[in-house]
């Protein structure tokens, strides 16, 4: 799992990122929310090793359910009631339920800048829009030299001067708007040197499309085709108010259940075998 996505293709790669974050903006079926949490829960501590980081994403789901329960006025079983203000079932189950969802978007997101990195975009880009492709590139590099050369900044103001905060941080920022320009002139005359925009651009890249990359996009995109339908058919209907109906499960539950969580935990079901890009 650690180095299967990095080391696909990047559309193969895309696919099974972009179908789990779709599947993941739709659903809100309680079932479907919990099996996307369980799953990307257990890639996320795969990767972390630490079970005490998912203390905080336990915080913002208890933290909205909570919050909706005491805002929210909706709903027929009531849990607490103070003076006027009824605290019901249904706002705090529906209140838990949209913070799973939101942990399971960052879940998503935290496997997304682990495994798909500045390259593939750079790839994927470029292949069709050089012009953007070169944008994303000088973003995408400008991004942490800017980050770098604040931190330089911030450590020299704070040797050299005794100041607030707050006059610290105004200083160094109209210093990082200052470098930002040269360093952007700087770059400039070095692209007009090279001859950038003379001409027909070529494209070097160091990823190869292989059997194993096509088989991998055919079952990640076949996998989220079935949720989508299973989605459309069964699950784009549920509501918390005014009073939730649970119906039994049934084969048919379980089915798509078992295909989220597969289209999920698919990379470690994937066996990997030698490198993906070209020697």
């Amino acid at each position: 799992m650690r180095t299967v996505l990095s080391r696909l293709h990047p559309a193969a790669a895309l696919v099974y990122l972009a179908g789990i974050l779709i599947m993941a903006a739709l659903n809100r079926h309680p079932w479907m929310t919990c099996t996307q949490l369980i799953c990307l829960g257990a890639i996320y501590l795969y990767y972390e090793r630490r079970p005490g980081k998912v203390v905080p994403f336990v915080g913002i789901i208890l933290l909205s359910a909570v919050l909706n329960g005491v805002f929210v006025q909706r709903g027929s079983t009531a849990v607490v009631t103070a003076g006027d203000r009824l605290v019901t079932a249904e706002a705090m189950l529906y209140g838990g339920n949209a913070g799973i969802l939101l942990v399971n978007v960052l879940f998503l997101f935290y496997l997304w800048n682990r495994c798909f990195r500045q390259e593939h975009w750079i790839y994927l880009l470029g292949s069709f829009f050089p012009k953007l492709g070169v944008v994303f590139s000088m973003a995408m590099g400008l991004i942490p030299r800017y980050k770098d050369q604040a931190k330089k900044f911030m450590d020299a103001r704070k040797s050299l001067y005794r100041e607030s905060l707050l006059r610290r941080a105004m200083t160094v920022t109209s210093m990082e708007l200052t470098w930002a320009f040269e360093s952007s002139m700087d770059q400039l005359d070095s692209m007009n040197a090279r001859g950038y925009g003379m001409g027909k651009r070529s494209h070097f890249h160091l990823f190869r499309f292989r059997k194993k990359d096509g088989w991998f996009l055919g079952t990640a995109l076949c996998l989220f085709l079935i949720n989508l339908y299973g989605y459309w058919k069964f699950y784009s209907h549920f509501y918390f108010y005014p009073v939730i109906r649970w119906e039994s499960i049934g084969i048919p539950d379980l089915f798509f259940i078992a295909c989220m969580g597969i289209q999920i935990l698919f990379p470690v079901m994937f066996k990997e075998g030698g490198s993906h890009v070209s020697d």
